[in-house]
């Protein structure tokens, strides 16, 4: 992802102001992660830039519908349900 100064967001394409309170957002497959705007960051490639908390849950809804093949279920137990109760 190529950063673009002013900083937009990358889900409304809002412009970044000085008093704006921003997140950023790796591009990370294992796990969803906002940090909080770094200027040094916001140069990096790989990261987002997400100007809301509508913005951060369109990044989570996102996140989830591309990961859904990868999540972890819980272990299958050996006993049928009925032999708990």
């Amino acid at each position: 992802m190529k950063v673009q100064c002013p900083y937009r967001c990358d889900y409304c394409l809002n412009l970044k102001g000085e008093t704006n309170h921003w997140w950023l957002r790796p591009q990370e497959a294992e796990q969803f992660l906002l940090v909080r705007w770094n200027q040094q960051l916001a140069d990096v490639e790989g990261y987002e830039h997400i100007c809301s908390e509508s913005c951060a849950s369109k990044a989570l809804s996102k996140w989830l519908s591309q990961a859904n093949g990868n999540l972890v279920r819980p272990p299958r137990t050996e006993r049928p349900l009925s032999a708990i109760q």
